[in-house]
Parts: structure tokens; sequence; C-alpha cells
């Protein structure tokens, strides 16, 4: 943290003026300057303060130092110039023959055209695009990137050129050779040219004020360049204008100008102010400042002065409204003021001695009094005053002449019984007092009314409301209200309202009324409290304590101001609370803004907005009007973002967009007001987290951590807010993204709709498909069926009807035949022979059905079985081969009839039409069933097969039906190959 003490100083105005103190602040190392020798200062058009040593460039904006040396890329850690040329863009001369780009934040080398980098000392901004520099060996221009030198005869090679500034199209500069200061040179930019010199002037600086003046100091004096001589090329030196001719005599090597266009100059250890209406005010500085001397002075836009020091860092000197005198004797004395009382625009300070003061716009007049210690002034009518002490009330008549004070003694109380904190003259010329056993009415110096108060309680404050009722505010158990009967003397004061302690709280040590009638309780430990009465209870209005902006919570003092203002004086300073409008108030710390910290016994207000608080060792502080402190240019602080991290590291404002990895950003802000910019409180809040609250307002809030966002758009808005000055709240905003990872992106959501839609839609298509499968599989198993069942019919009309007709035809014919007596041994043989096969035929039929022979070695045994039975019984040999083991892969019951029928078929014909002697049924398996039909008969022609014939057709649609074929090959014999898919 900065280092904060007081140096005593004297501030002569006028005559009559007295000694004040002036607070500096010191930044050192220890506080993040990077060195202690400062050359330079220098404050952007953002209010950053820029600070160049001999080991580096500063950055300060209030919050934190940002340093640069040559690890951070600066050409060389001598620093001899910056200059803004853009936003939050600036140019670097460093004591080597490079020039650096500092653009926001990062510090990089210019990379420029034309002749080389020269040696810069100093820039001069001309244009927009026009930077004039003085350099160790001549004049250079740079524009558009480039590096021009410029034509500097007669000026000798070797003088290093120093000052430089410029007035319309003439530049103006020194040189100096190693620290001999001497010449001053005219150039003409138009005409690339010096037009005019001093060579042998000696010049310890260059300076230009708002007025356009340029300001010259010599070994000698101060000069002032004549404009109009300027304007015609020419080098005049005049005394400075009007009332500045004082500054003549004040040759140094610092100026600088503050808002008043007042000319700030040091000299012999001084800091001199002189004004355009000639006032001449002088500083004295500490030996910590002056001893390395003032290597540069800088008001800056808020009035504040900078002092740079070669050796002790940088002092800064708070434009404040605080002035702080030592003594409101004007003088040094062994006695302090120990009570003040201000009536009007007169205040009265009593001592500890047999002095009073009295100070009035007309001046300082000191009066004896007569009593051993001068007694606490309480009212004035004319010359006529009123005081007390510990146990006495007196009356005076003021002798001016003479100086003195003549008390008369008109009342006193016994030692138990002392006169407190106030004693006040009521409408109605009675005295009012707090006194040690409770409250006392005094009429013609006579108690005519005693209110007691409890043993253990004091009464800590009297006021009077706007109505003439008068509140009463004790330390420990209650507030009351009194209404005046002077009608009747011993019941002068009567109760109208009696508020418990809890009403509004704390322990009471001060209280004021406002102009507004709002009542305001200082406590003890609990802050200030403001309250409004509404019916009979007190309404706590507004509540003010360390947390929210006061210097302490200890409220020793209470004062209201002709602005309805509330001075507050604490146990370690004094703050104004400020009154904006109806509803809003803000706390101002006078005295710790000015690094001032006593114990503040009394405070009070003039006539003439003025207002004043007296330390406990009797020093006098004054406040200026809050409005009164006014800076450069209606200059209001700017909130700024000064850096972005994101997973703690570094990144530029110009990326917006994150990945859904890069969600822990933090940001540092500023809002550069160098007034007390420790006291500067920041609130945030973030648009797009589902939180609408603003944060706390904390200094602590200067660097804002955003951890593990979620993907989505956000706006981070932030406030900083000046609780010490007028100024108005400042905003900034950032708007930024995080993207979501791959899986939770709009396309890839789109796509696993566009797949979850296709998914259910091919669900529901598989699902009614394989319903219709189902259906189709039943239908085809009850086609099936029913083809089944038509088959059997068919079969069973076709071959059992058949012999059934026959025999039926036969039994008749028998019956016809034995009435004729004709024989029937054939008919009836016939009967037989029909009835075999129809018992083989129904065999057959329930072999096909039968589920239990669904096997192909069922299949294939009763092929065998058939085959050889029926070819015996026609007298043909039969030789069947097959395989060793026959699988006991299922078939089907069409596949098992198609085949025994289709072998059946070529049999029979083999038996019909072959005359052969012998048949080989040859079986083969493997991924087909492969049955060979070889005879050794005729054979026959395939092209002569007799007409409407059905055997061979039949068996190739039977082949056809369960997906095999057939094939017949003639010879010496026939060969019939019949070859079908076993099934899986």
């Amino acid at each position: 943290m900065q280092r904060v003490f007081f140096l005593a100083a004297y501030f002569f105005i006028c005559a009559n003026a007295f000694a004040q103190q002036y607070p500096f602040v010191q930044y050192t190392p220890k506080d993040g300057l990077i060195n202690s020798r400062v050359r330079k200062s220098y404050q952007d058009s953002k209010g950053r303060m820029y600070f160049l040593t001999y080991n580096g460039l500063s950055a300060y904006d209030g919050v934190r130092f940002k340093n640069y040396t040559v690890q951070n890329g600066l050409a060389s850690n001598l620093v001899n110039d910056i200059l803004e040329i853009g936003n939050d863009s600036f140019l670097v001369a460093t004591n080597t023959g490079y020039l650096n780009i500092l653009a926001n934040g990062t510090m990089s080398l210019l990379k420029a055209n034309g002749d080389p980098t020269p040696l810069a000392n100093q820039f001069y901004k001309h244009s927009k695009n026009e930077i004039y520099i003085t350099s160790d060996n001549g004049l250079y221009l740079l524009k558009n990137n480039r590096f021009t030198k410029l034509n500097t005869d007669p000026v000798k090679e070797h003088h290093f050129f120093g000052g430089i500034t410029g007035y319309n199209d003439f530049v103006v500069f020194t040189t100096n050779e190693l620290k001999y200061f001497r010449g001053i040179y005219l150039f003409d930019a138009i005409n690339n040219r010096i037009c005019d010199a001093m060579p042998d002037k000696g010049v310890r600086s260059l300076e230009k004020d708002e007025k356009n003046r340029i300001w010259i100091s010599s070994d000698e004096e101060l000069y002032v360049l004549d404009s109009m001589a300027l304007a015609r090329g020419k080098l005049v030196l005049v005394t400075p204008p009007g009332n500045y001719r004082p500054a003549k005599n004040y040759p140094t090597f610092n100026i600088s100008f503050d808002d008043k266009a007042a000319l700030l100059v040091y000299y012999n250890k001084k800091i001199v102010r002189i004004d355009e209406q000639g006032s001449i005010s002088e500083m004295a500085l500490p030996e910590q400042v002056s001893s390395s001397g003032v290597s540069h002075i800088l008001t800056d836009r808020e009035n504040i002065i900078w002092l740079c020091n070669d050796g002790a860092g940088v002092f800064k000197i708070v434009n404040s409204p605080l002035r702080i005198f030592e003594n409101p004797a004007e003088r040094p004395m062994q006695h302090y003021a120990s009570k003040a009382f201000c009536f009007k625009d007169t205040t009265w300070y009593s001592f500890n001695n047999n002095k009073l003061f009295r100070k009035t716009p007309q001046g300082l007049t000191e009066f004896s009094c007569n009593t051993e210690r001068s007694p606490f002034i309480f009212h004035q009518a004319g010359e006529k005053v009123l005081a007390y002490d510990f146990w006495n009330m007196y009356k005076a008549i003021l002798n001016e002449k003479s100086g003195s004070v003549n008390f008369i003694r008109t009342a006193s109380v016994p030692d138990s019984n002392a006169f407190g904190k106030k004693l006040m003259v009521d409408t109605y010329g009675n005295i009012i007092a707090i006194m040690a056993t409770g409250l006392g009415v005094w009429k013609n110096n006579k108690l005519v009314c005693h209110i007691p108060a409890q043993t253990s309680d004091l009464i800590e404050g009297l006021a009077f409301d706007k109505n003439n009722l008068l509140w009463v505010v004790k330390r420990y158990w209650e507030t009351e209200v009194f209404s005046l009967h002077p009608e009747d003397s011993s019941k002068y004061l009567q109760l109208v309202f009696r508020f418990e302690k809890d009403q509004p709280g704390g322990s009471p040590r001060s209280f004021v009324i406002d102009k507004t009638g709002m009542i305001w309780i200082g406590t003890r430990e609990h802050g200030l409290f403001a309250c409004r009465l509404e019916g009979k209870q007190l309404k706590k209005i507004l509540h003010f304590n360390i947390a929210n902006g006061l210097t302490d919570n200890f409220i020793t003092a209470l004062a209201c101001d002709s602005l309805n203002n509330i001075i507050a004086g604490t146990q370690t300073g004094v703050d104004r609370i400020i009154r904006d409008d109806a509803d809003s108030y803000r706390v101002e710390n006078v005295t710790k803004n000015g690094n001032f910290f006593a114990f503040i016994s009394d405070v009070w207000a003039d006539a003439n907005n003025q207002s004043y608080a007296l330390t406990s060792t009797g020093g006098l502080l004054q406040l200026s009007s809050s409005d009164a402190i006014k800076h450069k240019k209606n200059f209001t602080p700017q909130l700024l973002i000064e850096e972005m991290r994101v997973n703690a590291h570094v990144f530029p404002f110009s990326k917006t967009t994150f990945s859904y990895k890069e969600n822990n950003i933090s940001f540092s802000v500023a809002a550069p007001s160098f007034i007390d910019e420790k006291q500067i409180r920041f609130s945030y809040l973030l648009e797009g987290s589902g939180n609408d609250q603003w944060s706390d307002t904390s200094a602590l809030n200067s660097v804002i951590n955003l951890t593990n966002l979620s993907a989505g758009e956000y706006l981070l808005k932030v406030k900083a807010y000046f609780p010490s000055t007028y100024y108005p709240p400042a905003e900034s905003s950032f708007a930024f993204e995080v993207t979501p990872p791959w899986w939770q992106t709009w396309w890839f959501r789109l796509a696993i709709g566009i797949v979850g839609i296709a998914l259910l839609v091919a669900g529901f298509r598989f699902y009614y498909s394989r319903k219709l499968a189902n259906q189709k599989v039943v239908l085809e198993k009850k086609q099936a069926i029913e083809k089944e069942r038509t088959r059997i019919a068919t079969d069973m009309h076709d071959d059992l009807g058949a012999g059934l007709s026959r025999i039926k035809f036969l039994s008749e014919t028998i019956g016809i035949k034995k009435q004729q007596q004709q024989p029937i041994e054939e008919d009836i043989s016939k009967i037989r022979q029909y009835s075999h096969e129809m018992i083989d035929k129904m065999g057959e039929i329930v072999w096909a059905l039968n589920e239990k022979n669904d096997s192909l070695s069922d299949l294939l045994s009763y092929t065998r079985s058939y085959a050889a039975e029926y070819l015996a019984q026609n007298g043909i040999q039969c030789v069947v081969s097959l395989p060793e083991q026959l699988p006991a892969a299922f078939v089907s019951g069409e596949f098992r009839r198609n085949i025994f029928l289709a072998v059946k078929e070529i049999l029979h014909n083999v038996v019909k039409h072959s005359q052969a002697g012998k048949v080989n049924i040859t079986i083969t398996l493997a991924h087909n069933l492969a049955i060979q039909i070889q005879d050794d008969g005729s054979g026959f022609d395939p092209a002569h097969i007799r007409p409407y014939s059905n055997g061979l057709p039949n068996i190739e649609k039977r082949m056809k039906d369960i997906g095999g074929t057939m094939k017949i090959v003639t010879g010496k014999g026939t060969a019939v190959n019949l070859s079908v898919p076993l099934p899986l």
C-alpha cells in the first residue's frame, strides 16, 4: 500500500494567512512503482498516469501499477519521453536508437521506414500525422511511419536537442551540452529551416500553457515568448504578462499550470503558485521531496499536483476541500482550543487558558478573560454573550477597545451536578441545560424545571425541530421529545414522545436535526442513523457505517450545513454526508481523502457555506463546500476494463468468442481518479448468467473472476462509484460468448433430432413391417394349411375317389353278373387290387401329413423302402446307394411329398415304359440333395413323348416348386437326375 504522511507547509495569502498543513501521498517501489528515480510524469486521455524512470516505465490506473522494462519489450530501461498517438496507443522514447509502441498494454518496437530511428529525447505532436522529435543528433519528423531528418543548420552537430514545443507552423526547441543548457531555436516547418536562434541564451525549461503561450525559464528569470513575434518567425523574450509579472523572479527547471491557469514552479525547495490575479502562494516542501530535487511537476485533470523526485519516487498533493490549521489563534501557542461556538458568521474559540478568540469575516479578535480558563460561549446577542463552565453560568458585555471580557457569574450548581455538553437559549429566552442529573430549565438565572435522568444515564444531545419541540437524546435508555409550556414554569417541559433504546439503536453520542426535519443520531459503535417521525414511531430511513463509506463507526459530533449536508465528526476524522437529491445521499471522506486522521471533538457550520471541525488537540479543520473542488474541463473518470485473462492467460479484447474449455475468465478494471483512489468501489452484473443482482460494491471487485461459465452469450456490466467525490458512477460493458462443446451445438442437436426421428420412424416401420411379416407368415401358414387341405382333398378325390369309384363300379358289375350267373372272379380280383392301391395311397397321404417324418433321413429311408418294394413287385432289381450317415436335417412336408412323388413317378415310368431289369438309385448329399435313377432299359426319345402326357411335366413342376431341377440323360438306358437345395 502507499505510504502516507503529513508535512507542514506555510501558505501565505495576503497579510492575515496562518499555518496550514498539506497532505502528501508518496508512491515508491513498495507500492508498485518500477523505480524511485522518476524523471517525468504523463497523463493520458483516459486518466492513467505514466511515470518515466531510470529503470523502466510505470503505468498507474489507480488500482495497480503495470511496469515495463527490457524484459517486457522496452528497448532500454532509461525512458526519455512518452506521447499518446491514438486510442490506448503510445510512442515511447528510451535512451537508445529505438522507439517503442505501447498498444493496448503490449510493448513492441516501432518498425518505421526511411532514415534510421534517432535516439529520441522529447516528442512534440504538431498534428495528427506529424510528430517532431528532438534527439541527440538532430531534429526529426515522424510522419506516416517514416523518419525524416530536418535541416537544422547552423546548429552545431554535437549539440543534444532537448525541450520542444510549437506555435502555428513553427517549432521551438532547445539544446544542451551535457547539462549546460544553452540555446533556443525557432524552426520553420514550412520551409524546413532554422528561421531564428538565441544560441547563447541559457534555457532551463520550456512549457506551453492552455492559452498557447510558451514559457521559457532562463538562467536569470522566467520569460514568455512574444506570440506576435513568433507568428513572424522571430524569437522575442518578454516579461510574463499582466499579473504574472512576479513570475520572472523564479527561474526553474519545472513549470506547470493548474485548472485556473495559475502558474506552478519549483523554486528554492518550494512550490510557488502565481495566479492571473497576481496572488503568490509558496508551499515549502519537506526534506523527503526536496533533498533529491523535483525533476518534474504535473497538474492533472483533477487539479492534483504530482511531483517527480530523483530518488524518493512520486509525491501527490491532492486537491481537497480540506484545509488544516495548526491553531485557530493563527499563531503558535502553548495552549489549545477546547471548544467552539458558531453564531451566524461569528465563531468563538475557547482556549484552556484565559483567552477567547472571535473569528468574523472582518478578521480575528483576541480577548482576555477575568477567569482562570475561558468559559464556553453558548449564546450571543449583539455585544452580550452567555457562557458556562462545568459548574457555573456567566454573562458578559464585550469590550472591543480593551480586548477583554469581564464574565459575571449568574448561576451555579454543586459539584455533583455539573453542566454537560450543551446549553442553549430557547425562543422564550430561557436557558435549557444538560446537567449530570438530567435536564434543567433556567429562567431568570433560577432552575425552574428539572427532568431527572436515571443515575447511570447521560444526555448526549439537544435540538429543536421545526415544530419547536425539544428532542433529548440519551446515551443508554431512550430518546424523549418535549413541548415547551412557559405558562407553567414547574411543568415547562412536558413529554410528548418517548422512544426506547432500540429506536433507532446503538449507544448515541451525538445528535442533530436537519432542515427537512430528519433526525440524525450518531452512535458509539453502530455508525450514523437517519430517522423520521411517522405518527408515534421513529422510523429508520438511512444507516451509514464503515461498510457503506464512513471513516469510523464512532460518531463524536454532528452538524448540518447551509446546503443541508451532514458534517459527521468521528474518532478518526470528518465525513460529510452529502444530500444529492430528495432520496439520495453519499459519503465524502473529507479528512481521509486528505490523509489526515484525528479525534474530532466538535463540528459546526457557518452562514457562508463553510464547515469546521475541532480536533481533540485544538487543531482547526476547514471544509469548503462539497462542490468547491472543480477539475479541469469537467473531468469525469472513465471506467476501464484493463485486462482480460482466460484460464489465467492474458487475451486481447478483440477476442470475444471462447470455447467451452475457456470458461474461466477474469477482468481487471480501474477508474483512474486520484483524489482518493483507494476508496473507489466497483460493482458488476453478468447478464446471461441468470443472476440479475449487482454485486456488492467493493474495492476488491477491481478484479472480477467469472469461473466455470456455461455456454451462452454474456454481457458484463461494470460500475465504478466514487464515494469521496461528486463524480457520478462510471459504467462500462463487455460482450462475449462461450461456445458449447460440439455435442451441445445446435447442428449436433439438430442432427441428433433428425437421427432420433429417423430411428423412431425406422422403429415404427420395423415394428409394423415385423407385424405385417408376422401377419404374412400367419396368413401364409393359413394359406399353406388351406393349400395342404386342398391338396389332400384333391389327392383323396383323385386317388381314393377314383379307386372307390372303380370298386363301386365293380361291385355293381358283380351284382349284375351274379343275377345273370356270369363269372365274377376277375372283378373280385380287381376289387382286391384296387383296395391294396387305395391302402398304399392312404399310407402315403398319412406319411406326408405326419410331422414326425419331417427329417431328411425319414424321407430317404421311406423313399428307398418304397423303391425297393415297388420295383421288386414288378420284377426289377433295385440297387440303392445312400451316404453312410444321414443328417437329421429338417425338411418340410411339401419338400418330402414332392421328392417322394417325383421319385415315385420316375419309378412308375421305368416299370411301365423302360423294359428294364435293373435300376440303380444313387443319393448324394452336399449343399444339394442329388438323386440319380438309372435304368438299363430301352431308353426313350424325349421328342417323341406321347401327347397330353402329364408324367414328366408333373415331375418338373414338383421339382420347381421346391427350387430343384430335373435332367434326363438317355442312351443305353435312361438316367433321371434330380437336384434340390437342402434347407439350412
